[in-house]
């Protein structure tokens, strides 16, 4: 006999309570999907009965490292800034004048929505930090955490029990250290100049704490851990992501779960070598866990080794199975996750990034019948 009915929070909260709800929640990445090229079917709107959402805010605080606004609130700081067109590209060249010396950089911005892609990362050609020198002017240019959190806190209300809502608090690597420097460079200065490589990381692991400090005052219950530039996948040792990263990642977790709150853990590439580590940190769901051939997730191993600890969330390949493959194919991939994962709880069937433009609506349609339809516990 199927269990009754739960609402959105419910069924997401006993799912990560490693319970089992009514059915397993199904959270898929959702922020870049229309499903027709006038854009006026988005996903979340035809789907929204059967999709438990986990929304995403972003914090208020500016991030001068990746934003290039024209005017900056930093009373210290006399900047200049100045913006030209070459080809496609919009070039963006800024000095910071600080009472510590003078930082620059350049970056490239590609067109969103063309061939570049939906949402194209900057391209750093001069990076803030080139040194150990700049880093007491880097000081100067980071903001202090805003801790207005009102927009989420709305949402949160707005929402009620038809889901949960997050703040994405940036990992110390995240459009943090990671674009201040190079991160090619940051793997070398590992090597050379370690103190150096400390010191950076830890300027931004402090913003990381402050922030998921005052996200938990604020009062939202979850905080959304954003960490791919972390990842193996960008180039990191096992070894190194266990030595220099896992620490952070207890700190933030331990601070997080003091005043009984969340943490929703993102690294969407490969995970093979990293999942126990990231598991034992305590962090309560760990996303996207990618498949082959994409990445290296085996869901079945996960399951087994660290399923107790972590829910896991996400799985279903966006590009090999739900873009470019069949509804028997999305349907087929659903139902051999349900029966690997579904049992005792302890996961969120999803994505392993969002769905994109140009996915066929009869794949979607199959993607989102088949949760239903192998999800649901007796």
């Amino acid at each position: 006999m199927p269990k009754a009915p739960m609402t959105k929070r419910e069924r997401l909260m006993t799912t990560v309570r490693h319970e089992e709800p009514d059915r397993v929640p199904i959270c898929p990445r959702i922020q870049f999907t229309w499903l027709d090229p006038d854009r006026s079917h988005r996903l979340e709107k035809l789907y929204s009965p059967a999709i438990d959402p986990m929304e995403i805010m972003s914090s208020t605080t500016p991030n001068y490292i990746l934003s290039y606004p024209d005017k900056y609130n930093l009373p210290e700081v006399r900047v200049g800034q100045c913006t030209h067109e070459d080809g496609n590209y919009k070039v963006v060249e800024r000095t910071f004048y600080t009472p510590a010396g003078r930082l620059s950089d350049c970056t490239r911005i590609p067109p969103s929505g063309r061939e570049y892609g939906m949402s194209p990362n900057p391209i750093k050609t001069e990076h803030l930090v080139k040194g150990p020198e700049d880093l007491p002017a880097l000081r100067y240019i980071l903001p202090t955490i805003a801790g207005n959190y009102d927009h989420a806190i709305a949402r949160k209300r707005a929402l009620g029990n038809r889901g949960v809502v997050m703040v994405s608090v940036l990992s110390e690597l995240c459009h943090q250290a990671g674009d201040a420097r190079d991160m090619q460079d940051l793997m070398v200065d590992y090597y050379t100049d370690r103190p150096f490589f400390d010191e950076l990381l830890g300027i931004f692991h402090e913003r990381t704490m402050a922030e998921a400090r005052a996200v938990m005052e604020a009062g939202i219950e979850w905080v959304f851990l954003n960490s791919y530039y972390n990842s193996i996948s960008a180039g990191w040792s096992p070894a190194i992501f266990q030595e220099v990263f896992v620490p952070h990642i207890r700190e933030v977790v331990s601070l997080v779960h003091s005043y009984g709150g969340y943490v929703d853990y993102y690294d969407d590439g490969h995970l093979s070598n990293t999942m126990g580590l990231i598991a034992d940190c305590g962090v309560d769901v760990l996303e996207t866990c990618t498949p082959p051939p994409v990445c290296d997730f085996d869901l079945r191993e996960a399951k087994s080794t660290i399923g107790d600890k972590v829910t896991l969330k996400g799985y279903v390949d966006l590009i090999h199975v739900v873009l470019r493959g069949t509804p028997e194919l999305v349907e087929k991939t659903v139902a051999e996750a349900m029966e690997v994962a579904k049992p005792g709880g302890g996961f969120i069937i999803g994505s392993s990034d969002s769905f994109r433009e140009g996915t066929p609506p009869e794949n979607m349609h199959a993607y989102f019948q088949a949760c239903l339809k192998y999800g649901a516990y007796e």
